[in-house]
């Protein structure tokens, strides 16, 4: 009796697990190809990445088939010239037929079996007709604004605005009716992909500035902060599916890149403000999908950024994320990964545009000798309203140019004078080197400076993974400028010296 109670268990058991596989097949067949293969891919942001391919027969049939479903997204089937046609994938309904021609790879697909792809391609069908009578009246328009009017009379004028309204009625006209199909499309079947991809392509209607009783603007960021706070009110940041499309990272990147102020202050509580939404709408946690990418996402994107000062938001990222755990475990568990972003973290978060800099105890070099007057000093006893600090070695090939050049703009600019101070520091331990290098410069106006015994930690404190390196401080000491080559050095602080002489100015008046 027992023997067959556990051969009955362990039947359901199979049955069981047999149950819950679940898996796709998709026959395909391709009027106009044969004896080939064929690609089924799909986006992956701005990238197009390959999932599976099969040998289609003379016919141009084949079937994409496994024992597991694909996971959710915009699919690609590429022919063998990359020619190719769009499918969604977007719920476990993954057994169907599609027949199509190489004449028309879109327009002349045929969908059976999937209600997904019979709506998707019927919206398609759909958005080309209206983008063929749309066409010519925005290209008319476009044509008109580019035209030169300097020569038109009255009457001409007259005639290119009205022709001008007229096109730009239809334009706005059929704009609205592709609008209005895609909201029934949303409202119809609002847990599809489809209507996740249609509620990142739309634009968000941002209310008229507020006006006083004369109908004066009173507040003239109203627009540029109401964008920012509703930018995704339209977007399912809760549905993983969008990150297999093209449209979702690309939303992520026009918000960061043209929505916001371009000033890391701007952007970095914006990070926090996306994250946290994210959080709340997948309902994952950390290990959630579309957090993890989406963080990864920007992570990478601030990795090596453009414009100095944009490294704060990496830093952020590392920092408010990475080292305080806000990650899923498995990427906190990889202790290799971890100890590098660990690693990064410690020398770049005492260096960020805005910081106060990190004094130096060192070894400082007198200025008429070599000899003589030889003593500890410190970063933070120069007096001087502005520093510029350099990191260098006598053995950089590099250094032997810039630094030169860097003393002769120091020079003709007359900075000394204007109260500027270079703070030199060798970044090596033999002191000969650092005594000749300094006397064959003449370099004696500078604050010659090097740490002997390496006690400083500078290179952790200072990013010191290669020479020359540069910091510009500000009379309270904060780091306004890095990593600068020596004639753009010269512009921040004649910036700085004119500002601040304006606003001397300003207080004798």
């Amino acid at each position: 009796m027992k023997k067959f109670i556990s051969i009955v268990f362990a039947s359901l058991i199979a049955c069981s697990v047999f149950a819950q596989k679940k898996p796709h097949k998709i026959d395909v067949k391709i009027n106009g190809v044969k004896d080939t293969t064929l690609l089924l891919g799909y986006h992956y942001g701005a990238k197009k990445l390959v999932s599976d391919t099969i040998w289609v027969d003379k016919n141009g049939r084949g079937t994409f088939k496994g024992d597991s479903l694909l996971d959710g997204g915009l699919y690609l089937i590429l022919t063998p010239d990359y020619r190719y046609f769009e499918i969604v994938i977007d719920n476990d309904q993954q057994t169907f037929q599609l027949e199509t021609d190489t004449t028309d790879l879109t327009g002349h697909l045929k969908v059976t079996g999937s209600e997904s792809n019979a709506v998707f391609k019927k919206y398609q069908e759909k958005s080309a007709e209206i983008y063929k009578i749309r066409k010519p009246a925005y290209d008319r328009l476009k044509a008109a604004y580019a035209e030169d009017t300097t020569n038109f009379n009255k009457k001409q004028l007259q005639n290119r605005r009205e022709a001008i309204e007229r096109d730009r009625q239809t334009v706005d006209s059929l704009r609205n009716c592709m609008i209005a199909y895609e909201n029934e499309i949303i409202a119809k079947y609002p847990k599809s992909l489809l209507a996740s991809i249609l509620g990142c392509t739309h634009e968000i209607d941002i209310p008229d500035y507020p006006r006083d009783e004369n109908g004066n603007i009173t507040d003239s960021l109203f627009k540029y902060e109401y964008a920012k706070m509703h930018y995704f009110d339209n977007i399912n940041l809760g549905d993983e599916r969008l990150l297999r499309t093209p449209v979702y990272e690309s939303k992520i990147d026009d918000y960061f890149d043209r929505q916001l102020f371009q000033i890391p202050d701007s952007i970095i509580p914006q990070v926090d403000f996306v994250m946290n939404r994210i959080l709340e709408q997948e309902g994952k946690g950390y290990e959630g999908k579309m957090y993890y990418q989406t963080l990864h996402h920007l992570f990478m994107k601030w990795q090596n950024p453009k414009y100095m000062g944009f490294d704060n938001i990496f830093v952020h990222l590392m920092g408010e994320y990475y080292v305080k755990g806000k990650i899923p475990a498995r990427v906190a568990n990889d202790t290799a990964y971890m100890n590098k972003i660990q690693d990064r973290y410690a020398k770049t978060v005492h260096n960020q545009i805005g910081v106060q800099a990190q004094d130096l105890l060192v070894y400082k070099m007198g200025k008429d000798t070599l000899d003589d007057h030889f003593g500890w000093t410190r970063l933070s006893l120069v007096k001087s309203p502005y520093i510029v600090l350099y990191f260098f070695d006598t053995d950089c090939g590099h250094c032997k140019k810039i630094i030169p050049e860097w003393h002769k703009l120091y020079q003709e600019n007359k900075l000394k004078e204007k109260g500027v101070e270079t703070f030199l520091v060798y970044t090596q331990t033999d002191m000969e080197k650092w005594k000749k290098f300094i006397s064959d410069q003449n370099m004696f106006d500078f604050i010659n400076v090097f740490d002997p015994y390496q006690n400083t930690n500078f290179r952790t404190t200072y990013d010191i993974y290669s020479t020359p390196v540069s910091y510009v401080l500000n009379p309270e000491r904060k780091i306004i400028a890095k990593r600068l080559p020596p004639e753009t050095i010269v512009e921040v602080l004649n910036r700085e010296l004119e500002g601040n002489n304006k606003q001397i100015e300003k207080k004798k008046k």
